[in-house]
């Protein structure tokens, strides 16, 4: 695509109303705000609807099925739809598919805020046309009506950071572009052409207009979870697969990136200015205060746990190879690589409006430990049965992510065990909750679900510390409840603690009581045979492990979905490879010291009267640690080692009946 200088005209906005918009905005501006918005349950939209929907404008979402976008908003975190009216339409439809009564509605509107069309850089020409472009026409048309009518005071859009638009030469016009037509897909392109169509529009047209342009968008603070994996996702597929040996363009390129809350602060922020003054806002931080490409796939190969890339390649070799067949060959889109740039991006309106939002901006570097872990989980994620409970909240303690639900009284803290993560405990924390109505909280170990791999020295002493900062962010007591090699993690993170207001309990405890078997003979191979042999070991045989702990009225198909879930979250490294430490501390026999404190001296006497065992005697694994404290309450039950996930109801009701007894 090439683009050219562009010339724009007000000849079609006469005197006559150009008095009468002055007129009607100087008495609107005592009127309440009235947002119109597309996108609203996309990425940036749906964080955008929950911070609006904790202010007092009214909001008209133009949604495609009220039921669904009510569904999407409600699991996002949005619990006031007081102020929420929903329009039911199309981008890609004449009209926007509205009807006139909605359209009505929609005219009472003084802010417009365009965030629609789908994320999906391997879009085809037709689609994104009729999306984009249509789309732009429409709104921007709207956009029109309002203003003559009753005046519009403020039109956002939303565009990615890569159009070429909206810098000014010093006669005022737009600078001139050269853009390579093959090498951006036709997703860019026509959200290119819908940003020229709206900036035209809102000139000829003379409402206010600001284009706010996120670079490649990830997962909001604190946990970085990261649902649109069309962008830097499908980098870190490449990663994930090995595909990516080489620095694609070397150190002096770059990836943009921003968290989607910040995208919607900066939405909220100029929707509420009484006076906009319009400009565009790229939101990215300066290309020499960001990782360069080299350092940041040397960060995501650390926290995917693989090999770091050596050496560059020139970016156009990479995108020949990849459409030249390395796409079909890999899986991995050519699109992959399309937001890797050497540019640099005028910045200077984005710094000034932040300035007034009284914001600095954040170093990506922060959060990007949680984004990769949660790409790297949802890339390999294998649904939970339909039982399964969906009604909790994401959240994060230091560096663990947790999901859960929030409550009254002390909270409990779940650690799950091997092959696991805080995904396979949710009936358990959902029956828990339940019962106690007390605020559970569901934790991924470092290197498993969605939190990122352990900076400690240690497989298991790295897991204590990461557990250690994450309960420091829980002030007062709390019951901490492990399960395998969790409930040893959690007892020596309670002993190294020192806090004496943390009760354990201790669900199948494992440190080096493995009874023979063929993992202990697994654990003395090479780390990286170790983990091979973990991602290559076959669904059927990960279900017939299972199969033993579960009785027939339990079963329903767990055994197969768990099947399903540990064979897909293997092929991660990140996840093989901390199992693969886990397993090998285990039945090493070499935790030495920290087993024999975990075990006969770490919990005084004292705290280890409020301390339980449940116990699954039925267990073909582990037998029963020899050295525990005997003052520890100690209840069998008969089932196997898996029994917090398949008979969660019975461990919660021991659970729910232990917390009623502490003092």
């Amino acid at each position: 695509m090439n683009v050219h200088t562009i010339q724009l005209s007000n000849e079609e906005n006469t005197a006559s109303n150009s008095t009468k918009i002055n007129q009607v905005m100087s008495t609107s501006d005592m009127e309440p705000t009235i947002i119109f918005m597309t996108g609203s349950t996309g990425f940036i939209g749906k964080e955008t609807v929950k911070q609006l929907a904790q202010g007092d404008a009214q909001l008209l979402l133009l949604v495609r099925s009220e039921q669904r976008a009510r569904t999407v908003l409600k699991a996002y975190g949005v619990k006031d739809f007081a102020r929420i009216t929903f329009i039911t339409g199309d981008l890609s439809i004449s009209g926007l598919g509205i009807t006139a009564v909605d359209r009505e509605r929609v005219a009472e509107a003084n802010v417009i805020i365009h965030a629609g069309g789908t994320m999906d850089v391997t879009l085809e020409r037709t689609v994104a046309e009729q999306i984009f472009m249509n789309g732009a026409r429409e709104v921007a048309q709207l956009a029109q009506e309002i203003h003559y009518t009753r005046g519009l005071r403020h039109f956002i859009h939303v565009v990615g950071f890569m159009s070429p638009y909206g810098q000014r030469n010093e006669q005022g016009g737009y600078l001139q572009v050269d853009h390579v037509g093959d090498q951006e897909s036709a997703y860019e392109e026509m959200k290119f052409h819908a940003d020229l169509h709206i900036r035209e529009h809102a000139e000829q047209h003379n409402y206010p207009l600001s284009v706010v342009n996120p670079s490649t968008v990830v997962g909001p603070r604190p946990t970085g979870e990261t649902e649109q994996t069309g962008g830097i996702g499908l980098l870190i597929q490449a990663i994930q697969k090995r595909l990516m040996p080489v620095v694609p363009g070397g150190s002096s390129y770059w990836l943009p990136l921003v968290e989607n809350d910040v995208v919607a602060q900066t939405l909220v922020f100029l929707s509420r200015e009484a006076d906009p003054a319009g400009g565009t806002y790229p939101l990215l931080a300066r290309k020499e205060d960001s990782p360069n490409m080299k350092e940041l796939l040397h960060l995501l190969a650390h926290e995917l746990d693989v090999p770091k890339p050596k050496g560059s390649v020139p970016l156009p070799w990479i995108q020949w190879a990849m459409k030249s067949g390395g796409t079909r060959l890999t899986g991995v889109p050519a699109e992959s690589v399309a937001f890797i740039t050497n540019r640099s991006f005028p910045v200077e309106e984005t710094e000034a409006l932040f300035t007034r939002m009284g914001q600095s901006w954040p170093d990506i570097r922060e959060q990007l430990p949680l984004v990769t872990a949660d790409l790297d989980y949802r890339l390999r994620y294998t649904p939970l049965p339909e039982d399964v409970p969906a009604d909790y909240i994401r959240s994060r303690s230091g560096n663990m992510a947790m999901i859960g639900w929030e409550g009254e009284g002390e909270p409990w803290i779940i650690v799950h065990g091997l092959l696991q993560s805080a995904d396979e405990m949710l009936p358990l924390g959902e029956q828990l909750w339940k019962e106690t109505g007390n605020p559970v909280w569901l934790m991924d170990l470092a290197g498993f679900g969605r939190s990122p791999v352990h900076q400690g020295d240690g497989a298991f002493e790295g897991q204590v510390d990461a557990l250690l900062k994450a309960l420091g962010e829980f002030e007062g007591p709390v019951k901490l409840v492990g399960h395998s090699i969790g409930a040893a993690i959690v007892a020596a993170a309670q002993v190294r603690s020192g806090r004496t207001d943390i009760r354990l309990g201790l669900l199948q405890p494992v440190a080096n009581n493995s009874n023979p078997n063929v993992l202990r003979w697994v654990s003395r191979l090479p780390r990286g045979v170790m983990r091979s042999l973990l991602r290559l070991r076959s669904e059927k045989s990960w279900k017939r492990m299972f199969s033993a702990y579960i009785s027939g009225e339990d079963r329903r198909g767990m055994d197969h979905t768990m099947a399903k879930r540990i064979r897909s979250s293997l092929q991660s490294p990140r996840i093989s490879g901390a199992n693969a430490d886990l397993l090998r501390w285990i039945h090493s026999g070499k935790q030495g010291n920290v087993n024999a404190l975990l075990w006969m001296k770490a919990l005084a006497d004292d705290r280890a009267k409020n301390a339980l065992v449940i116990w699954a005697n039925k267990d073909r694994e582990y037998h029963y640690p020899r050295d525990m404290n005997s003052q520890i309450k100690r209840i069998d039950v008969p089932y196997g080692h898996y029994f917090p996930t398949f008979q969660y109801k019975e461990t919660a009701a021991i659970l729910a009946e232990w917390a009623a007894t502490l003092k």
